[in-house]
């Protein structure tokens, strides 16, 4: 689920380059001309030079945002923007970091990526001086800021947004079915993945076959499998029960046999087009797809669209993503004072928020009353206090460098499972051993380097 949205951005966006700030000195310092007081960055103004980020659309417009609020408190500091492809931010940083050149001062991090740059090592380690992160911990999302923490302690990134996971669901598409659609009582009538089952069985024969409860089936084993999922322990080992993995595989087969799902997958233009000709009825993504469904994949749906909890167990995050410091950075101050002001901040994690609807990790920006507004485009809902709700409810993760082998693993084998109504059990142990063999030489590395 993590990898077909990154191939989604890849798809539509591409390299962009801005320049943002001023500077009213002729001369450029480096971090090793600004003092390091006790983990207190230089005087705002005594800051300066030129700081390199890289990242992926819409950063570049939350960036622009945000870059008055800080011009005026670092008035010598430019800010150099450079936009790629998701995956290339991944490459380019992972070989400029092996490479010992080229990285950027300051660069995104997916968080299904992060695990990754905890094993390669080249970033900072935001703990010591000049960073001190850790006095801003508490006020960042727990889970979030555990992503980004490395085995041995090491804090390698600071969250940016989340993505609290719901189940967006089509008001009329309900009502058409003879039943009710607000908030709540979606919410009871589908608190177990038994009774949204039989949703999706009235809901399709009330339209005559034509619209699904659901896009694919394997969805729901994903939610447990893919997102806040623990596949290690602290020591390496993995974490994969097949009984209970197979116990989930159970319910996605169940929902594929009653018909309550199109066996279409997620980004691809026959799941764009059941949104415009009103065959699917539900949709679970993080919070983030509501900015997608207002602006590109259903906008002139406003008031027929709701929010709900995933069914069973609401604590799911779907997306995110930190900004992280290259160790090879010349400007280092400069870049932590940037990271600082844009995450965190109120002033400048809400700016980013109200222009490209990225949800903040931090959780000072939600006292602001935008939080807590309705959403005329879901009815009226308050759709953000729901994700608040939920964000608070999500455990806390690790993160490793074998995390998207495992995941893609999975996926594809209860995919396999599903649609050839394989045995989920003997699928699932297989799905296990293939793990095993493809994260051999990795986890023996990583075991050797605990010792």
């Amino acid at each position: 689920m993590r990898k077909a949205f990154s191939l989604l951005l890849s798809l539509i966006i591409a390299t962009s380059v801005f320049v943002g700030g001023c500077s009213n000195s002729s001369s450029s310092k480096s971090a090793s001309s600004n003092k390091q007081n006790n983990g207190k960055v230089a005087n705002n103004a005594q800051l300066s030079g030129e700081i390199t980020v890289w990242g992926w659309p819409a950063a570049d417009t939350a960036f622009k945002a945000i870059m008055p609020g800080f011009n005026k408190l670092y008035p010598n500091i430019k800010v150099k923007v450079i936009m790629m492809k998701t995956d290339d931010v991944h490459t380019k940083l992972l070989s400029s970091l092996a490479a010992k050149s080229g990285a950027p001062d300051v660069s995104m991090v997916e968080n299904g990526q992060i695990g990754k740059f905890a094993a390669s090592g080249g970033l900072e380690d935001l703990r010591g001086n000049p960073y001190l992160a850790d006095k801003l911990k508490d006020d960042f999302v727990s889970y979030a800021w555990s992503e980004a923490t490395t085995m041995d302690g090491r804090q390698i990134g600071i969250p940016w947004d989340i993505g609290p996971a719901s189940l967006f669901y089509r008001r009329d598409i309900f009502e058409k079915a003879g039943l009710k659609s607000d908030p709540e009582s979606v919410t009871n009538e589908l608190n177990t993945w038994d009774k949204f089952i039989e949703v999706g069985k009235k809901i399709k024969a009330a339209t005559g076959g034509k619209t699904y409860m659901m896009s694919n089936a394997e969805n729901m084993f994903s939610l447990y499998f893919t997102l806040n999922h623990n596949y290690f322990d602290d020591k390496y080992n993995l974490l994969l029960d097949p009984v209970k993995m197979a116990s989930i595989l159970d319910i996605s087969q169940k929902a594929r046999e009653n018909g309550i799902d199109a066996k279409v997958n997620m980004w691809t233009p026959e799941w764009q087009a059941m949104f415009k000709n009103g065959t699917l009825a539900t949709e679970m993504a993080g919070c983030w797809f509501g900015g997608f469904l207002k602006t590109w994949i259903a906008p002139d749906l406003k008031g027929k669209w709701g929010v709900a909890p995933i069914p069973e167990n609401a604590a799911y995050n779907w997306g995110g993503s930190f900004l992280v410091i290259p160790s090879q950075s010349k400007n280092k101050e400069a870049a932590w004072a940037f990271i600082k002001y844009a995450l965190a901040t109120k002033e400048g994690q809400n700016a980013m928020f109200k222009a490209v609807d990225y949800f903040p990790a931090y959780k000072p920006a939600w006292d602001d009353p935008i939080y807590h507004e309705q959403d005329e485009y879901f009815g009226g809902e308050k759709t953000r206090e729901l994700w608040i709700k939920i964000a608070g409810q999500i455990p806390n993760i690790r993160v490793t460098k074998m995390d998207p082998q495992v995941s893609s693993i999975l996926t594809q084998e209860a995919q396999k499972a599903i649609d050839q109504k394989l045995d989920s059990q003997k699928t699932m142990e297989g799905a296990i051993k293939k793990i095993q063999q493809a994260i051999a030489q990795d986890l023996q590395t990583l075991k050797a380097q605990m010792k």
